[in-house]
C-alpha cells in the first residue's frame, strides 16, 4: 500500500478517539449588580456540608465526586474532605473562616506559615491583596516560598449541578517554590465563585504552569500541572 494511502487511513481510524476528546467548556456566568445579601456569608456551622464534582478541563471527564464538611470550630476551622471513590485526601485548615492555614486544593497539601486569604474577609469587587509567606509540606521541615495575589472582581449569576446562585468571583495568582527541584519557577491561578447563601464557594477552577531545564539550564521550556473545574451539586 502507498505511504500515503497508509497514512490516511491511519489518520481516519484515529480520528473517532480524538473527536470523543473534548474540553470543557466555560462556565456559564452572567454579570449582575450586588444582591441583597452581598455582604453577609454565611457563617461555618459544625456539620454544614457541601458536594462537589471534580472535572478534569482538558477533557470533560468527571474524576470525582467529594464530600467536604466542617468538623469543628474555635481557633481552627477544620473542613474534612471525602472521596466517593476512596481516594485518600488532607482535610483544610482555617485560621478563621477564608483565612487559609492549610490548603489541600493541590498535588500535595501546604501547610503556611502565616494565613492566605482564599476569599475576602470583606465581599467587596474591587479589593485586591498580596500575602507572601512560606509553607510545609506534610512530615517536612523545608520551608517554601508562596505569593498570593488575589483580585475580587464583580457579581456573577452562575449554574451548576446544585441550582443557580449569586456569587462574587475571585481571582487568585499564586508564584510558589515547589518539591521537585527540576521545577524552575511555579505559577497557578485559582478562580472562585463565592456565594453568601452557601457559605463557601459553588464553582472553582484550578490551572498552574511551570518551567523545567531544556538542553541545559540554558533554555527552558513549559510545562501544564492539571487543569480541574469543581462544582457543587448538594449543600446543607
Amino acid at each position: 500500500m502507498p505511504l500515503d494511502r497508509r497514512c490516511a487511513l491511519l489518520a481516519l481510524l484515529a480520528l473517532p478517539a480524538a473527536c470523543s476528546i473534548q474540553r470543557l467548556g466555560p462556565l456559564a456566568a452572567l454579570p449582575i449588580a450586588a444582591p441583597a445579601d452581598a455582604g453577609t456569608l454565611r457563617a461555618p456551622e459544625v456539620g454544614q456540608r457541601w458536594r462537589y464534582q471534580q472535572i478534569n478541563r482538558f477533557n470533560s471527564v468527571v474524576l470525582d465526586e467529594v464530600e467536604e464538611s466542617v468538623a469543628s470550630l474555635g481557633d481552627t476551622v477544620v473542613v474534612q474532605r471525602r472521596s466517593t471513590r476512596g481516594r485518600p485526601m488532607a482535610d483544610e485548615r482555617h485560621a478563621s473562616w477564608g483565612q487559609l492555614w492549610r490548603d489541600p486544593a493541590w498535588d500535595y497539601p501546604m501547610t503556611f506559615e502565616a494565613p492566605v486569604p482564599l476569599w475576602p474577609s470583606a465581599l467587596q469587587p474591587g479589593r485586591a491583596s498580596r500575602v507572601y509567606t512560606h509553607y510545609l509540606m506534610d512530615g517536612g521541615s523545608f520551608r517554601y516560598r508562596i505569593e498570593v495575589h488575589s483580585e475580587v472582581h464583580g457579581w456573577e449569576r452562575v449554574t451548576v449541578g446544585a441550582g443557580t446562585f449569586d456569587t462574587l468571583r475571585i481571582e487568585r495568582f499564586i508564584r510558589l517554590g515547589h518539591q521537585d527541584p527540576t521545577r524552575l519557577t511555579t505559577w497557578r491561578r485559582d478562580t472562585l465563585w463565592l456565594s453568601p447563601k452557601v457559605g463557601r464557594w459553588v464553582a472553582r477552577e484550578t490551572s498552574g504552569r511551570y518551567l523545567v531545564p531544556d538542553e541545559g539550564w540554558w533554555r527552558q521550556r513549559e510545562s501544564l500541572e492539571d487543569q480541574l473545574r469543581w462544582e457543587l451539586t448538594d449543600w446543607r
